[in-house]
């Protein structure tokens, strides 16, 4: 490409453009599951210090990882866990802890923190979004950030004053490889942003889905770029704004993310929405998996007694007949995904049998289905790929079954799908989680046994989720699931 090449974010002839008619399609099934799940939960925990801190934890979160995906600064990840725990205090922020000044970083992270609150107390208010309010936000983003880069006539990158709450009146056209990245002009930033807004409220006049209005406003927002600096915190929080007056959670995007949500953005400049409502729907995901802790951190940290029984009287007003209903449907989901990974397993065993028997004469494969004698198994490393690898609370006492690949060479090894439920009390829904088990025997003969993650998220599925979309989102995880566990093998032979 020549120098001189534009790439059309925004596109000069059409400007934005409205939702495709076939939003349906693109809607997640799992979405309205945990809505109703965690609305619940809220319920349950309404008035508690742990429901108060939680929220508190996502909004500090939010705050730091949307300014480090715009590389306002850098923060290592343990000091990052703390901040998150325990609050922004600089002597959290120690000596190369950050790539900024600390006051700075602090300005910014409570900036950041407390523009979310602010879209918290929108969402209560039930203000309908305006263009006045999205600069409001800009503003608040913006607060303590005097001023952004731009190129001198030289190409040397500079300082320059940045405006605060009002749209941008020079071009901020990036170039990058060569390659100038154009979004919207400023004289046609007002009409596009109205257009934006108008859009958007027929959107929720026509029930478009949540995760999918969040992706559309977001992309769509982002192609007109309509402030000097600040559009990505300003598109993550009119995102998360979205989710949360439908009743989920703000959209956090970590620096673990960055490269599938950019590359989700980059889809959608060519017109595919659905990876970026794909991630929208993941990160809402490991958000739902975070809160499902939530109760027993109450029996850990002591709740008063009031607000126990608060919860111990909600909990009784869902009837029994209900709780049962809920249990039967999604442990018919539960029965469903064994069966199918067992017949998928064992299309595997001829291959991986002709594999280890060229290592081992005594190679075979063989699959193995839980009895309720044998459901038990497994129970510790269950446990430890839960709270090590994949950021949940393991119930095993709801429910409970596993399918396992077992592999023997001049080692064993058990690739293990355990099902089980999520967090306590059983909120109708269950999780499958996969891992690796290696057993080799040391030097004293003795077995030890090394648990090893095969999957970044756990696949959780809901009672009140429509019998057939279970299975085929199981399958498309499941088949990414397996060429990691393949490769893990190959490495372990």
């Amino acid at each position: 490409m020549s120098t001189a090449e534009k790439y059309f974010i925004w596109q000069p002839a059409a400007g934005i453009t409205d939702i495709t008619p076939s939003w349906r399609d693109l809607a997640a099934s799992e979405i309205e599951s945990i809505k109703k799940i965690w609305a619940e939960q809220q319920d349950r925990l309404k008035g508690t210090r742990q429901l108060a801190e939680f929220t508190e934890r996502l909004s500090r979160e939010w705050a730091i990882e949307t300014g480090i995906i715009e590389n306002l600064y850098q923060i290592d990840r343990g000091v990052t866990q703390t901040l998150i725990e325990r609050g922004f205090q600089a002597e959290f922020l120690t000596h190369g802890a950050t790539n900024k000044p600390i006051s700075y970083v602090l300005h910014l992270l409570r900036d950041q923190q407390d523009a979310l609150e602010g879209v918290f107390d929108f969402i209560a208010q039930r203000r309908m979004l305006s263009v006045s309010y999205i600069k409001e936000l800009h503003a608040a983003l913006v607060r303590s950030q005097e001023y952004t880069d731009a190129l001198d006539a030289s190409g040397k990158i500079i300082g320059i004053p940045l405006i605060k709450g009002d749209w941008k009146q020079q071009p901020n056209y990036p170039t990058k490889m060569g390659v100038v990245y154009s979004y919207c002009p400023p004289e046609q930033v007002a009409s596009e942003m109205d257009r934006l807004v108008a859009m958007h409220h027929a959107h929720l006049s026509e029930g478009v889905p949540p995760e999918v209005e969040a992706a559309w406003l977001h992309h769509r927002f982002s192609q007109i770029h309509p402030f000097q600096d600040g559009n990505g915190r300003v598109c993550r929080a009119l995102a998360s704004m979205v989710l949360m007056r439908a009743g989920l959670f703000p959209l956090i995007v970590t620096r673990d993310d960055k490269t599938q949500y950019l590359d989700a953005l980059e889809a959608a400049d060519k017109g595919d929405l659905k990876p970026l409502i794909n991630l929208f729907t993941t990160l809402q995901r490991t958000q739902f998996r975070k809160a499902t802790a939530l109760p027993e951190n109450i029996i850990a940290a002591g709740a008063d007694i009031a607000s126990v029984m608060r919860s111990l009287m909600r909990t009784a007003e869902k009837s029994r007949e209900s709780r049962e209903q809920d249990q039967r449907r999604v442990f018919q989901h539960a029965e469903t995904l064994e069966g199918e990974t067992v017949t998928f397993l064992e299309t595997l065993v001829g291959p991986l049998q002709q594999v280890l028997l060229k290592i081992s004469p005594n190679g075979k494969a063989f699959v193995s289905r839980s009895t309720s004698e044998t459901s038990h198994f497994h129970r510790a490393q269950i446990i430890e790929n839960a709270n090590q690898h994949l950021d949940y609370h393991a119930d095993t006492a709801s429910y409970r079954s596993w399918v396992a690949l077992n592999l023997v060479w001049e080692r064993k090894a058990s690739l293990v799908f355990a099902i089980h439920g999520i967090g306590r009390p059983f909120s109708g829904s269950l999780v499958c989680a996969p891992f690796f088990e290696f057993r080799d025997d040391d030097d004293e003969a003795q077995v030890r046994s090394t648990v090893v993650p095969v999957a970044d998220e756990a696949f959780v599925f809901f009672h009140n989720e429509p019998l057939s979309s279970v299975p085929e989102r199981f399958r498309s995880w499941r088949d990414k699931v397996m060429a990691v566990a393949l490769k893990q093998l190959e490495q372990s032979l």
